[in-house]
């Protein structure tokens, strides 16, 4: 992730010396674009240093959500400052086309040392396994794209069509909004208490049905604990005469059976009952007040 951090600030020290000599508003928004991309690394670095933190007192599933925070946080600060900024400038540049342009040669050629530069740590990340070097892959494609826009802009306005600077930084604030609005999209739903697709919990039903003595599973109910993790709370159905130590026993295997089918389960609590259910019932508070005949005790 270091090498992809230094070919990104390569690439941002790049972008504003092809602003700095052209003029161009397009690089300029595709230099911010440089910007979103190396604080993302940057919280991806420390956030998940943090997030392997073990549970505590006050966090007993862990600190895994240190990152979905900090890309949340993130996400809307770009959203709120650097689309509206651009989307500002581009309206005054088609609004106002300027014709102080200079150096088109430069800013091209720069653009593509750029776009290679790009390519580059999206080959790295490519190579490299594990989410967070997905992400990267994922931003280095988008950010490509941005350089792309900002190439045309430049092109076009050489060759004498002066608003498609504006245009282009249009475009590009427009590709910034995207992908800070799935970056706030997806980590919200994980912090909101995201669940499990449901092939997971078919999967999970189809593995503890393989072990003896199990007769039936129900009111499973799994929550995201972080962008990997997984805590899954269910009830499995027992013969009503097995003892206590049996039942230790049957859950250690229950719960060693779903982790080694689901390396992304990390916690499992089992309640044993010798009764059936649904399989994906949620209790509320309500249900609770029914059971109790209409009576409403303190717990």
């Amino acid at each position: 992730m270091k090498s992809v951090l230094v070919i990104y600030l390569l690439t941002l020290g790049v972008k504003i010396y092809a602003y700095h000599v052209s003029g161009f508003t397009a690089i300029l928004g595709d230099a911010f674009h440089s910007v979103i991309d190396i604080t993302m690394i940057l919280i991806l670095i420390f956030s998940e240093r943090f997030s392997r933190k073990a549970g505590d007192k006050t966090h007993p599933f862990g600190h895994e959500l240190a990152k979905n925070v900090a890309s949340l946080v993130v996400g809307v600060g770009f959203i709120t400052f650097m689309f509206f900024e651009l989307m500002k400038e581009g309206i005054l540049k088609i609004l106002n086309p300027s014709s102080a342009y200079k150096n088109f040669e430069v800013a091209i050629g720069a653009e593509v040392v750029v776009l290679l530069l790009l390519l580059l740590a999206a080959g790295i990340s490519a190579r490299r396994s594990g989410i967070l070097n997905r992400t990267l892959l994922v931003e280095s494609l988008n950010d490509s794209l941005s350089t792309v826009a900002a190439i045309l802009g430049v092109t076009l306005v050489w060759a004498g069509y002066t608003i498609f600077d504006g245009v282009a930084t249009i475009l590009i604030a427009l590709i910034i909004f995207y992908n800070s609005f799935e970056l706030v999209k997806e980590n919200a739903r994980v912090l909101l208490g995201m669940s499990p697709s449901d092939e997971f919990y078919q999967s999970v039903e189809d593995t503890c049905m393989k072990i003896d003595r199990v007769e039936g599973i129900h009111d499973m109910v799994g929550v995201y604990t972080g962008e990997d993790s997984v805590h899954l709370d269910m009830h499995v159905t027992v013969d009503g005469s097995m003892t206590v130590n049996e039942a230790d026993k049957l859950s250690f295997e229950i719960a060693q059976a779903i982790m080694d089918k689901h390396p992304e389960v990390k916690h499992v609590s089992i309640h044993f009952c010798p009764h059936k259910g649904e399989r994906r019932k949620i209790y509320t508070s309500e249900d609770v007040f029914s059971l109790r005949g209409g009576r409403r005790e303190d717990v």
